[in-house]
């Protein structure tokens, strides 16, 4: 099940070319370390709230990104601070972790704490949960652009989990 590194180095190394434009415009730095497969990425709130993900693109693309929230106060990963609070389950607060089929860590095959048992993790990029085409969610330009926009909505957006 394994994808050789080289493999998902490309796919890294590709997108992330392509999202440059879309980095510019939305004031995301964007540090990729392309020999661990992980890319950080800051992001702004509405509120221009400060947000840094780490994705982790092991075995990419045939299981989905790892992404992280990591608080920029502490640097510590995954805690609740870490992650936006939203007025629906996309930052879900199981684990916490950004619930869609893009994120690993959304799987509960993955890790315990995944919201989803009913998602089949090696078909990520098909599924259709909640009514969404998530094929269209399947680069990681895509997936940063859809959390931007969850950033960005004041309907959308409610601050911090804490």
């Amino acid at each position: 099940m394994a994808v050789d590194r080289e493999i998902s180095r490309e796919h890294l190394r590709q997108e992330i070319a392509l999202v440059q434009d879309l980095a510019a415009s939305y004031r995301w730095a964007i540090v990729p370390d392309y020999e661990n497969l992980v890319v950080r990425i800051t992001m702004f709130a509405i509120t221009n709230d400060l947000y840094v993900l780490e994705v982790i693109c092991k075995d990419y693309k045939e299981l989905p990104p790892i992404f992280e929230f990591i608080d920029p106060d502490t640097g510590q990963r995954g805690t609740r601070h870490a992650y936006p609070r939203g007025a629906d389950s996309f930052f879900h607060d199981s684990g916490p972790c950004i619930c869609a089929p893009f994120n690993r860590k959304a799987y509960k095959s993955y890790i315990a704490t995944g919201p989803h048992e009913d998602w089949k993790l090696g078909a990520w990029q098909a599924c259709t949960a909640n009514g969404i085409q998530w094929s269209n969610y399947s680069k990681l330009g895509d997936m940063f652009g859809l959390i931007q926009t969850r950033l960005m909505r004041p309907d959308l957006y409610k601050g911090r989990m804490q």
